[in-house]
């Protein structure tokens, strides 16, 4: 599954949270809908006949529910987790009943500010674990020698490290690490930074995203194994295992 298919195959994973039997005045179905409004989920206000359960929330997909909270902790959660305009992703905490089923963020419009916050973190990330592989394409080699510092720090750190572009410039030195030039559809239009973790499912995360006009991104933020996975094993066999790309260790 190529990069851009892995953007629209998270888009088919949309979950639904549904809230059964709230006061038709309450507020709660907006406050969420803006609390999650980059995760992959859609809020749902329900009724049901008299005598059954009120102020519960079930999460589900695809007819099958993930879980069943009182819609009490949801109200603690936006109450005490206001999310700011970088926030995006989600940290397991002690809502983990619902935090722990979206493990993926989906976002429309992006600029390069917010998608170099985005790769920050995983970056970060990669750096705290201190081991592992990291891809990043940042479209062209001219952004990417701009991220020299980062990739070679991580390669330094240890971390067996991939990076790729459009060749409009010199390739950066990544010290010990890859530089894969390629002047492929897929390379030129997609920004992503995928880290496996170093075998842990729980380290690993992945951003990627299409740009669809100028400065502005679509696509995913995700911290699923399932779909790091997939990604990870689409550049490994495409750009590193077949030696479709031009490969370098430095300028």
């Amino acid at each position: 599954m190529d990069l851009q298919k892995t953007i629209g195959f998270v888009r088919t994973l949309e979950k639904e949270l549904a809230l059964f039997n709230v006061d038709p005045s309450d507020p709660i179905v907006e406050e969420l809908t803006a609390f999650f409004e980059t995760q992959n989920v859609r809020i749902t206000g329900n009724r049901t006949p008299p005598g059954t359960p009120s102020e519960i929330a079930v999460l589900g997909a695809r007819s099958e529910v993930h879980t069943i909270v009182d819609l009490a902790l949801l109200r603690e959660l936006i109450t005490h987790s206001p999310v700011s305009p970088d926030e995006v992703g989600v940290v397991d905490t002690e809502y983990e009943a619902v935090l722990g089923h979206l493990k993926e963020t989906t976002f429309t419009s992006y600029d390069h500010e917010r998608m170099f916050y985005a790769s920050r973190e995983i970056e970060n990330r990669a750096h705290r674990v201190g081991y592992g592989t990291i891809h990043a394409g940042f479209q062209r080699c001219s952004i990417m020698n701009r991220q020299q510092p980062t990739y070679r720090a991580l390669a330094q750190r240890g971390l067996d490290v991939h990076v790729y572009g459009v060749p409009d410039a010199t390739p950066p030195d990544i010290d010990r690490g890859q530089v894969h030039t390629s002047e492929t559809t897929e390379i030129a239009a997609t920004w992503f930074v995928v880290f496996d973790g170093a075998g842990d499912d729980t380290q690993k995360s992945a951003l990627v995203a299409e740009e669809q006009a100028e400065d502005n991104f679509y696509g995913v933020w995700t911290y699923d194994p399932v779909i790091v996975d997939r990604a990870l094993d689409h550049l490994e066999r495409t750009y590193v295992v077949t030696g479709d790309t031009r490969s370098c260790s430095g300028a």
